[in-house]
């Protein structure tokens, strides 16, 4: 009777492990990204107007692509507002962002599985003015009429990478294109709009470069989800300091949420020593760092946590805090 009933406890767990696996399998983990600005890459024959206002563009491409990832539910997207904040504080320029020994800086500091980096590489509006004669303008009676008839294509090319925040490797690579074309669009030569639009001088704000660019940033999506499987998940290593002791004895720490923190995690807290250098090279081979003890995460903020601490003796400023190395 007792081997029975040990069976059917086994039978139980091993259903049980079996279950959670099979539901483990049916929801993995979305991957966390953020999106920079898109650069501009595109190359003009001709001068218009949004070649000035090139970051307005990327960031306009940047914000869409955002939107349809996080309607598609493929991944874990960033929220703007955090990006930003980021890249004040390390006090970086749109043109830094585009690096991708940068963009993975800012992906570790972030927490992110990858960070995507965008280039608009082709942006053209091809505008042909149709017929000769009265068709083309000219009034049968004299003069000349104030509507003119165009056949009108917009074209947008948009290419992206996902960049390792670990190594900066280039982990995929997507790309989108968008088309659009009018015929027979009737142009009023006395909408002076419409004139600077048909030649090609605002295309910034064309409805039809805006329709090419929403085409071109669906397919771009669609590519970069089927890419976003094959991107790694990130082992979050935590790597701080020690900036303070609360008055309750416990450690104020300079990491938090945002460097992968967690509530209970458990830390190795070191101190800082001499560094070993190379006597070949002069360059640090490790440092001389003691260990001190153990401390507990008790609680998280986004930039900062606390915890609890044992060891041999008292930590300081400075010291640092490490994730404790898995065993092999």
């Amino acid at each position: 009777m007792r081997d029975v009933v040990l069976s059917a406890l086994l039978a139980v767990q091993v259903a049980s492990m079996a279950f959670g696996q099979a539901a483990a399998g049916q929801a993995p983990a979305r991957k966390r990204v953020a999106v920079l600005d898109f650069d501009n890459a595109t190359v003009q024959s001709t001068m218009i107007f949004f070649q000035s206002n090139t970051g307005a563009l990327g960031k306009a491409a940047a914000d869409l692509l955002v939107t349809q990832l996080v309607k598609d539910e493929s991944c874990s997207v960033i929220e703007r507002k955090e990006l930003d904040k980021v890249l004040a504080e390390q006090n970086l320029s749109n043109s830094d962002r585009t690096d991708p020994l940068t963009a993975a800086k800012i992906g570790r500091v972030l927490g992110v599985d990858t960070v995507i980096l965008g280039s608009i590489t082709r942006f053209e509006r091809d505008d042909k003015t149709k017929g000769s004669g009265a068709a083309a303008g000219m009034n049968p009676f004299g003069g000349h009429s104030m509507t003119r008839k165009h056949d009108i294509t917009g074209v947008v090319q948009i290419s992206a990478r996902l960049v390792s925040p670990d190594t900066a490797e280039i982990l995929g690579v997507a790309q989108g294109n968008g088309e659009v074309f009018q015929k027979n669009v009737k142009v009023n030569l006395a909408d002076q709009a419409a004139v600077y639009r048909a030649a090609g001088m605002n295309t910034s704000n064309d409805p039809l470069m805006g329709e090419a660019l929403d085409k071109a940033v669906v397919q771009l999506a669609k590519e970069l989800e089927q890419n976003l499987p094959k991107v790694p998940p990130r082992q979050m290593l935590i790597d701080g300091l020690v900036a303070d002791l609360s008055s309750s004895g416990k450690l104020i720490l300079n990491v938090g949420s945002r460097n992968g923190v967690k509530g209970g995690e458990r830390l190795q807290v070191w101190r800082p020593g001499k560094p070993v250098r190379d006597p070949a090279t002069g360059k640090i081979l490790r440092y001389d760092d003691t260990l001190l003890g153990e401390a507990v995460v008790t609680g998280v903020e986004d930039i900062s946590s606390e915890a609890a601490y044992t060891g041999s003796e008292v930590p300081k400023s400075g010291d640092k805090v490490k994730s404790i190395p898995k065993q092999p």
